[in-house]
């Protein structure tokens, strides 16, 4: 039988975890990802901070709790955490145990996002995803979609390499690749292009340059040379669990003509990549990960891609058993 979970682990790096209209100022959001069962809260003074989602002190689960301030205070004996996971107070105004502590979570929040670090070894950030212009420098918020799917960060990941499912499954009129895949550390950038067929003879050009920086977070800056015109697409995959992932798409574009036209050819963009994503799927989700392809000229930059992604699994060291000492 084929295990179900057909990679070394989740990967190391930065994850999705909400958008950051979905966390309102003194709001407790429960959430699951990475396996762990985890609280999302946002103080008063706006800081969001994502943290185990069980109380150190007897096991409750904080969903139930509220902010209090700066502080996440559990509602089963009145323990307040505050940044740093560190209980500040009790309920019964003694005495705080020194070793009462809530485990926290690395993150960043930008471009309307809310990004986790994960680590399976709990350890701190590695390196950072860029900060996008945004309204501030002429280009629209961006329109995010979301589905669920039975898959991993980096099978989804692999799309972007994979330009040979461009054509068969996408329908693009052709696609091609420009230059080779560049690897600087976490980050690995690609480019390509693609003629999409719109009416009769009438086809549009599009070029991407691709950066993906780690399995969770993919960039695609797509210009359309014909239009002068130019999109930033977000892939973001963040696992739930070791077989399950939550797929975010976003798009923004730079404003283009009279604002509403804009508003509307970002509306655009985002229903074609959504419904791009709808097409892959249910291949991702009843695939067979094959761990050594027989790859055929056209796939596109596949093994270069699965070289890339091995540096993101931290291997579990081999336990030596350690056997009795038999007496000559």
């Amino acid at each position: 039988m084929v295990e179900a979970y057909r990679f070394p682990g989740i990967p190391v790096g930065w994850f999705t975890v909400a958008i950051s209209g979905e966390l309102r100022a003194g709001q407790v959001l429960p959430l699951k990802y990475f396996g762990e069962e985890l609280i999302l809260y946002r103080t008063e003074s706006g800081e969001a901070r994502l943290t185990d989602a069980y109380c150190p002190h007897l096991g409750a689960h904080l969903g139930a709790g509220k902010v209090e301030g700066e502080n996440l205070r559990c509602a089963f004996h009145g323990f307040e955490f505050g940044g740093d996971g560190r209980c500040v107070r009790t309920g019964y105004g003694k005495a705080v145990p020194r070793k009462a502590k809530l485990g926290t979570w690395p993150i960043r929040e930008h471009n309307g996002y809310i990004f986790a670090w994960y680590h399976p070894e709990r350890k701190q950030p590695e390196w950072e995803i860029p900060v996008l212009p945004g309204p501030a420098e002429g280009w629209t918020a961006f329109r995010t979609r979301s589905i669920k799917v039975k898959s991993h960060p980096q099978e989804t990941s692999e799309n972007s390499v994979d330009t040979g499912h461009f054509v068969q499954v996408h329908g693009f009129g052709d696609a091609w690749t420009e230059g080779d895949l560049e690897v600087e550390g976490h980050l690995l950038k690609g480019a390509y292009g693609i003629r999409y067929p719109i009416a009769g003879k009438l086809n549009l050009v599009m070029k991407f340059n691709v950066e993906v920086h780690g399995l969770g977070y993919s960039l695609v800056r797509v210009e359309m040379p014909r239009f002068n015109a130019s999109v930033h697409a977000l892939v973001m995959s963040s696992p739930v669990d070791k077989e399950n992932i939550v797929l975010r798409t976003s798009v923004s574009m730079k404003h283009w003509g009279p604002r509403p036209v804009t508003h509307l050819i970002r509306e655009l963009a985002s229903l074609g990549l959504n419904k791009e994503v709808g097409q892959d799927a249910p291949i991702w989700e009843t695939k067979r990960y094959v761990e050594r392809p027989i790859l055929a000229e056209g796939d596109g930059p596949i093994a270069e891609y699965r070289r890339y992604c091995r540096q993101f699994y931290v291997q579990e060291a081999v336990k030596v058993a350690k056997l009795p000492v038999v007496a000559a």
